[in-house]
Parts: structure tokens; sequence; C-alpha cells
């Protein structure tokens, strides 16, 4: 499988903001970081993922998710880990929707907040998006950080209860 070359430093300097999520999990930054660095795992935690698979480990490493009901299916390059601060960022590589939405990015970044309690905020960034479909794509990052979120949420949660 191929895919497009990294993108070149002006471009990389024009990336628009899409859209942030944050949130607050009822669960220790330990362990939220244990489940969402554990990239390629998604099919754990993420909500509609049908399959999702590895190519690699660590840093350029591109996993593929497949969503309900099988005919959405991105893959994602992992760009950058940093487990002391408890940031990753990746880069679509394979995206549906590539000619209205060029170069997504992704970014984790999760904060402690103390008592057993960990703010994750998502953030999504592009160098350009058309504007026809500018809110339709918002919407769906939007939606689907936020899903992603509360399951793993409730999964920590059900942890805890058991």
């Amino acid at each position: 499988m191929t895919f497009p070359t990294e993108l070149a430093d002006t471009q990389k300097r024009k990336m628009i903001p899409v859209t942030t999520v944050t949130q607050d999990i009822d669960a220790p930054i330990g362990e939220v970081w244990a489940i969402v660095s554990a990239w390629g795992s998604e099919k754990l935690w993420f909500p509609n993922m049908m399959r999702s698979s590895l190519e690699g480990f660590g840093v350029g490493s591109v996993r593929t998710l497949t969503f309900k009901p099988g005919d959405f299916t991105v893959s994602e390059r992992l760009e950058a880990v940093d487990p002391l601060a408890h940031t990753l960022s990746y880069a679509l590589i394979r995206n549906p929707d590539h000619d209205r939405a060029k170069y997504p990015r992704g970014s984790i970044v999760l904060d402690d907040l103390g008592g057993a309690k960990t703010r994750f905020t998502w953030s999504c960034k592009a160098s350009w998006v058309d504007e026809n479909f500018k809110a339709e794509f918002v919407n769906m990052i939007t939606g689907m950080y936020s899903e992603a979120i509360d399951c793993l949420g409730k999964l920590l949660a059900a942890s805890e209860e058991r």
C-alpha cells in the first residue's frame, strides 16, 4: 500500500483549525493514556468500529479503521507521541473525502486534573476544506470525537465497577 508523501513545509504552516472537542473523563490520566496510546487498537473503544488494523509500530505506523456498516475506511499515520506530555498526533493519509478536505490531521492532548480525572482534548485541522463541505465535516468530526471520548469514559467507569 502506498501513501502520499509528507506535506511540504509551506503547506504545514497553512493548516487551519477544523474543530476541537474537550471533555473530562472520570479516570486517572495513566488509565486513559494506556488505551488512547495503543495505536491500532481502536476497535476496543471507538464506537461503530467494524475493523482496525496496524502496519508497523510506533511513529510512522499506519492504522486503518473501517466504520460500520463497512463503507467508510480511513488510514492514519502516527506522526508524534509524547508519553510524558500525554500527547499524540496523526495524519489522515487515506481519506474518502480527500477532494473536499485536504491533509486532515488530528491531535490528542490529555491533562491530569487530579482526583482521578483527566481532560481529553481532541483537535482536527486541515490545509483546506471546501466551503460547501465545511459544516458537514465539522459536524462529522466533532460527533465522532465526542462519541469516542464518551465511550472511553464509559469503558473506564465500567472497569472501575468490577
